[in-house]
């Protein structure tokens, strides 16, 4: 797939897409980085990513120690390190269509880290409407996902018709969970792609039952001039990349104050 007019198309209808990187080089340069700090962190030599990454479990059961790891590999990978402007750079050919020039870039994007059978997979949420619904969500495993070992989401019309039942009966939990099984997605991405998807829409993750940990990264991108939703846009946001003309207009609208 490239970046031609396809994945916009399926993007704006669904919802949602799976792309591969448009600098396969500069994403395994972050994986490396990722895996590193991962194994130092677990006190293991590296010996091979795909292998590693796929058997944290090994040296991570679940539990509050999986989010205690979670919580430092999320820390630690960040030390020196953009991790958000990495992700742009590795998948710019599509993220630059959806949200434009002027970029701003979550802090600090999130690690999802699920062993074999823990208990408590993502559950089923949306972003929007606490966040913008004009921010892209990048969903990017750091090893192959699929089955119980991916995530779920409800495309446009699926979100759609879910609000819609919740609105008419909110107390009908089972009729909600029907339309969950029936109209959700799961999605399959192999390492080397992410799943783009709107902020608005549901999507969560179930029980691993694969034999592998998944270990993946979110975060999220939105045009600096777009509405920015309920929360603070500076706090959750850093400006990435700007163009000249905005710079320009940035600096004057700070002088004229």
């Amino acid at each position: 797939m490239t970046g031609g007019p396809y994945p916009f198309d399926e993007f704006e209808a669904r919802g949602f897409c799976v792309v591969p990187a448009s600098r396969p080089d500069v994403l395994d340069g972050l994986r490396s980085h990722i895996w590193s700090v991962a194994m130092r962190l677990v006190g293991v030599p590296a010996a091979d990513a795909d292998s590693d990454l796929n058997g944290l479990h090994r040296h991570v059961p679940g539990g509050d120690e999986a989010t205690r790891f979670r919580l430092a590999l999320t820390k630690a990978m960040s030390e020196g390190y953009d991790v958000g402007a990495t992700v742009f750079n590795a998948f710019e050919g599509y993220l630059s269509r959806l949200v434009g020039t002027d970029v701003l870039s979550q802090r600090i994007p999130n690690v999802v880290f699920q062993p074999p059978g823990d208990p408590h997979p993502t559950e089923l949420h949306r972003d929007a409407p606490a966040n913008s619904p004009y921010e892209v969500v990048v969903w990017l495993p750091l090893v192959d996902c699929f089955g119980t070992k991916s995530m779920y989401v409800l495309d446009r019309t699926a979100t759609a018709d879910a609000l819609e039942a919740y609105r008419r009966n909110p107390g009908d939990r089972s009729g909600f969970q029907s339309l969950l099984e029936e109209r959700s997605v799961q999605m399959s991405v192999p390492y080397g792609s992410a799943l783009l998807f709107w902020s608005a829409l549901f999507h969560g993750s179930v029980v691993n039952r694969e034999p592998e940990s998944r270990i993946s990264l979110n975060t999220r991108f939105k045009n600096l001039f777009a509405p920015l939703g309920m929360k603070d846009p500076f706090r959750y946001f850093s400006i990435l990349h700007t163009t000249p003309l905005t710079r320009m207009g940035m600096r004057f609208q700070q002088d004229e104050a």
